[in-house]
């Protein structure tokens, strides 16, 4: 998994001069991801600017070692295509542009799978992903970010709650799947501790998408990751859970009122947030009906085409809150199907590579994404979007095997190792 893609007879990095090996992409690479991926966590303030950084090195190396195929190229450009075809009888010259934001967005892990492995990877992101918990549950407990529309969901990162309840589920997912794939105590007592505390983050952010997600995913994770040597270790996590819920509904029971009210909401069509949804669906369904093939156009179902007559909804409710919901209005059939096989493919990708405690917990970051975007629409603001393809992009860098793989050469069409 850490094999080297050049040596001293290809002509690699090993044997370049020394102001190569200081520019070495593969180093570059290294370093830009443990810094960006953290500070855009805290402050996603430069969105624009990670694609640059990952275009410039991925450029660099493939001018230098040649492309090297990661699997999602076929499934990338069939979605990517069914975006663009929603611009075919639109004049709209925003169409494209946001094609190619949402474009730059998922061709990360493409080009993150350029580079050699990060040595020690899965110790490097359970200490970040821990001192994240950590900083997250001091920012909720002491200084709770509010803004905006959602006065009563604080939250700890990104730029809005609903993009830093996705952090926190990634947190959770990461530790759990580790948790049950760990044959060491020490191991299985820290990510025990991790995973109590981002499903404490989790509830603190009442967001219903990770509600939703996690009511969904970690039965399934349970039944399918746990083997029978972690029975007791789990047994004692979820005793300790019991407690800890019960320590904070003695201590403040507020809290847990909140998040059980949340959940129960889910399912509650009273609940305005649940009605508004309900109306935006039924009206982009509409639109769908009266353009099916190729849609009104990539990301312009906004306030031209919603007319709720309810000030309640008029400025929150401005897209499907439904990603799927959203690109059939958008794309219609041929987008949406589409978006959907690239979808697939990717989860196929990172199927094949679940054996691996990494590539696991990869698979059910994109399952939980999905469910996520079932009920929201996060293309609209990519924050979220950006994060979790950085993640798995660093992920799939790792698993995608460089040993023997072929790459593609600029120097009349052959392939090296």
């Amino acid at each position: 998994m850490s094999a080297s893609f050049s040596s001293p007879a290809s002509g690699g990095a090993s044997a370049a001069p020394d102001w190569r090996r200081v520019f070495d992409p593969d180093r570059l690479y290294r370093w830009a991801t443990l810094l960006v991926l953290p500070a855009f966590v805290i402050w996603p303030g430069f969105k624009s600017e990670v694609f640059t950084i990952y275009a410039v090195l991925f450029a660099f190396q493939v001018w230098r070692n040649g492309y090297l195929r990661c699997g999602l190229e076929p499934w990338l450009l069939v979605g990517l295509l069914g975006l663009a075809a929603s611009a075919l009888d639109v004049r709209d010259a925003e169409v494209p542009r946001r094609v190619l934001q949402t474009a730059r967005v998922v061709c990360l892990p493409l080009m993150m799978c350029q580079f050699r492995p990060v040595p020690r990877l899965e110790r490097i992101l359970a200490g970040g992903f821990s001192l994240l918990g950590l900083y997250g549950l001091g920012r909720l407990l002491f200084a709770p970010i509010v803004t905006g529309y959602a006065q009563d969901r604080p939250y700890c990162f990104s730029d809005f709650f609903m993009h830093s309840s996705v952090v926190a589920v990634s947190g959770f997912l990461f530790f759990l799947v580790f948790f049950l794939r760990s044959d060491r105590r020490d191991a299985r007592i820290f990510c025990g501790a991790n995973v109590l505390l981002f499903a404490a983050l989790i509830l603190m952010h009442r967001v219903r998408g990770s509600y939703l997600a996690l009511l969904v995913l970690t039965p399934l994770i349970l039944a399918v990751e746990c083997r029978r040597k972690a029975l007791a270790a789990l047994a004692v996590l979820a005793l300790a859970g019991v407690v800890a819920a019960g320590a904070v509904h003695a201590l403040r029971p507020d809290l847990t009122a909140v998040a059980v009210g949340r959940v129960r909401s889910i399912g509650d069509r009273t609940d305005g947030s649940n009605r508004g949804r309900l109306v935006i669906w039924s009206r982009a369904l509409e639109v769908f009906r009266e353009h099916p093939v190729n849609g009104i156009g990539y990301r312009r179902f906004n306030r031209e085409h919603v007319r709720l007559g309810s000030r309640e909804f008029e400025w929150s409710f401005w897209h499907a809150h439904g990603e799927y919901i959203s690109m059939l209005a958008e794309t219609g059939l041929a987008g949406t199907l589409a978006w959907v096989v690239f979808k697939l493919g990717l989860l196929s990708v990172l199927f094949r590579h679940r054996r691996f405690p990494l590539g696991a917990f990869l698979f059910w970051l994109a399952l939980a994404f999905e469910l996520h975007n079932l009920v929201e629409t996060y293309h609209y603001e990519r924050t979220a979007y950006i994060y979790v393809y950085l993640l798995l992009g660093l992920g799939l860098n790792q698993l995608v095997p460089k040993t023997g793989a072929i790459r593609l050469t600029r120097a009349r069409g052959r392939g090296h190792a």
